[in-house]
C-alpha cells in the first residue's frame, strides 16, 4: 500500500469502529441486536481493495456503519468476502454486501447447507426439530417457540445462491500474504480459520475466544458429535506458533496456544460436572442440564443448554461413563458406576481415556 493511501485510510478509522491492527489489516467491530452485542470482522488489503473476513449481523445500525466506510475510508471496495461460519454475525450481511460490491464469497459447502436448514422452512423440518427437542427434554411449548420464530430471528440468515468452496490446506493469497486455510470442526459443522505463519497470525472466528467459550452444542442439524471434533481444533491450534489471534468477540490477544489449552480444561471441568450431577436414576438432556447450568425461563437458552448438555454426554458414552436408553418419546442417559477415573482431556494423546 503506497504511503497517501495507507494515511487515507488510517485517517478514515477515526469515525468508524474500524481500526489498524496490523499493517494493512483492519479490524471492523460491529453492532449485533440480539446474544452477543457486538462482533469483530478483519479487512486484510488486497491489491486497491480490501478481502474481508467474516460480515457482521444484518440489522439496520450494522447496514449504517458498512454504507459509511464504503463511502469512505473503503472506496476502494471489496475484493473477496470470506465467511467463517454460518451463524447470522458472520454471514449475515454477506449476500447484501456481494450485491453492492460485486465481490464473490468464499464459504464452505457444509456451511451453506445448514444455513438453509435454521431456516426450517417446511412442516417436515418443523416436525422434525420438535420431536428432538421434546426427546431430549425440553417443553413443549418451549420446542413450539423455538421453531415457530425464536430459532429463525437469532439463526437464520440471508444464504447465498453460490459461493466458491476453500478447502483445508489450500493456501489463500491475500496481497502479500500467503494464509493457510484451515477447516475446524465443533462450534460449527466446518468452519474456517486463516493462518499466516510469516506473521504468526491467527484469524479465528468463533473458533478461539479470549473471554468466552464457543458453544458447542448438537442440534437438529449440523455437527453430530461436535465435542471430539472441537478438541481436535484445538489440538491443530496449540501445533501453531502464533503471536496474533484476531477473534469474532472482545479484543486482539496474544496467547493463542495458552487460550486453547485453557478451553481443553474448561471442556475436562464441565464433563466432570455432567458426571457428577446425572442422577442414578437417568435424566434426559435438559433436566440435566438444569441440573449444571440452572433452570432457563428463555426458550432459546433452554435450546442452547439441552444442545451443550448432548455434546459433552455423547464424549461421555463414548468413553464409557455414561449409557443411554430410547423409548419411542424420550432419550434418558445413565451414569456407568463402573467407569473408573473421572474424565480426562489433553492436547496430546487419546483425548476420550
Amino acid at each position: 500500500m503506497s504511503t497517501s493511501l495507507a494515511t487515507s485510510v488510517i485517517d478514515g478509522l477515526v469515525e468508524l469502529p474500524l481500526k489498524e491492527v496490523l499493517p494493512g489489516i483492519l479490524m471492523f467491530t460491529l453492532p449485533v441486536d440480539y446474544g452477543i452485542d457486538h462482533v469483530n470482522i478483519y479487512l486484510i488489503r488486497d491489491g486497491e481493495g480490501w478481502c474481508l473476513f467474516d460480515t457482521g449481523a444484518d440489522c439496520e445500525a450494522a447496514r449504517a456503519l458498512w454504507l459509511r466506510a464504503l463511502a469512505g475510508p473503503l472506496a476502494a471496495g471489496l475484493t473477496r468476502i470470506i465467511v467463517s461460519h454460518h451463524h447470522p454475525d458472520h454471514l449475515g450481511l454477506a449476500v447484501w454486501l456481494h450485491e453492492r460490491t460485486g465481490a464473490p464469497i468464499l464459504m464452505r459447502e457444509e456451511e451453506v447447507a445448514v444455513a438453509r436448514q435454521t431456516h426450517v422452512v417446511s412442516a417436515g423440518d418443523r416436525a422434525y426439530c420438535i420431536d428432538f427437542m421434546r426427546r431430549h427434554g425440553v417443553a413443549p411449548d418451549d420446542a413450539q417457540q423455538v421453531v415457530g420464530g425464536v430459532l429463525q430471528s437469532n439463526m437464520a440468515c440471508a444464504v447465498p445462491a453460490r459461493v466458491e468452496p476453500l478447502e483445508a490446506g489450500q493456501t489463500l493469497h491475500i496481497g502479500d500474504h500467503a494464509f493457510d486455510v484451515l477447516v475446524l470442526g465443533g462450534h460449527s459443522i466446518a468452519q474456517i480459520c486463516l493462518y499466516e505463519p510469516r506473521l504468526k497470525l491467527l484469524l479465528t472466528g468463533d473458533q478461539l475466544l479470549e473471554r468466552i467459550t464457543p458453544n458447542i452444542g448438537v442440534w437438529p442439524y449440523g455437527e453430530t458429535d461436535p465435542l471430539p471434533r472441537y478438541l481436535d481444533s484445538l489440538r491443530t491450534i496449540a501445533g501453531l506458533d502464533i503471536e496474533h489471534v484476531l477473534p469474532a468477540h472482545h479484543r486482539v490477544y496474544h496467547a493463542g496456544v495458552e487460550r486453547a489449552h485453557g478451553l481443553v480444561a474448561h471442556h475436562q471441568r464441565a464433563l466432570r460436572k455432567f458426571m457428577a450431577r446425572l442422577g442414578a436414576g437417568g435424566m434426559n438432556a435438559t433436566e440435566l442440564g438444569y441440573a449444571v447450568y440452572g433452570a432457563q425461563s428463555d426458550p432459546l437458552h433452554a435450546y442452547l443448554a439441552m444442545g451443550e448438555t448432548l455434546a459433552h454426554l455423547l464424549w461421555l458414552e463414548r468413553s464409557g461413563h455414561v449409557l443411554h436408553e430410547e423409548t419411542p418419546a424420550a432419550t434418558r442417559w445413565y451414569p456407568v458406576t463402573a467407569a473408573g477415573e473421572e474424565p480426562t482431556l489433553t492436547l496430546s494423546g487419546d483425548m476420550s481415556r
